[in-house]
């Protein structure tokens, strides 16, 4: 697998409304694509969408806010990654960490004063909970109240995300 994350446009919500998600996950991403893409338009700019390509097929689709955009539970000068979904055929492949390390690469290589990433998983989602924690975020003891309930608050230092962890696909970034 190579994967590639792409930054994409607000008007550019069909190239990743394929992505095929479990109706009773896709709460914790954030709903439904249409949704998320309406959210987007109408919330403070500061926010990235991106999607994850493998040669030229869509397996995925991530969202990095910063200032303005950040939610209330992120610390000043960090970035958050929201909104993660890899196409529910494709799971297990490494994708999930792929989009992650990808997007912590960009903010690296594009907002160089950014020193922390930071994401909220719903207490229920195990799932997103293990993967962030293979990827390196940790939990800071925070929980608030979210969208759909608890939320775990996670954090990692950039240059973590951004490293290859043990048993992680080869990625390459745009």
């Amino acid at each position: 697998m190579t994967a590639v994350l792409r930054e994409i446009g607000l008007n550019d919500e069909e190239m990743v409304a394929g992505i095929a998600v479990d109706p009773d996950t896709e709460p914790y991403s954030g709903g439904s694509i249409a949704g998320i893409f309406d959210q987007l338009r109408a919330s403070p700019p500061r926010q990235t969408p991106f999607a994850l390509f493998d040669d030229d097929r869509v397996v995925g689709f991530i969202v990095a806010r910063e200032d303005a955009a950040l939610p209330a539970w992120a610390e000043r000068g960090c970035m958050t990654l929201n909104n993660l979904r890899i196409d529910a055929r494709l799971q297990g492949r490494g994708y999930g960490k792929a989009a992650i390390r990808l997007a912590a690469q960009w903010i690296a290589r594009e907002r160089p004063a950014v020193t922390h990433v930071m994401s909220s998983v719903n207490v229920a989602n195990l799932a997103a909970f293990n993967l962030n924690l293979s990827c390196g975020l940790v939990p800071t003891g925070r929980i608030v109240d979210g969208r759909i309930g608890r939320q775990k608050i996670m954090i990692a230092p950039i240059q973590r995300l951004c490293a290859d962890q043990p048993a992680s696909t080869s990625t390459r970034s745009l």
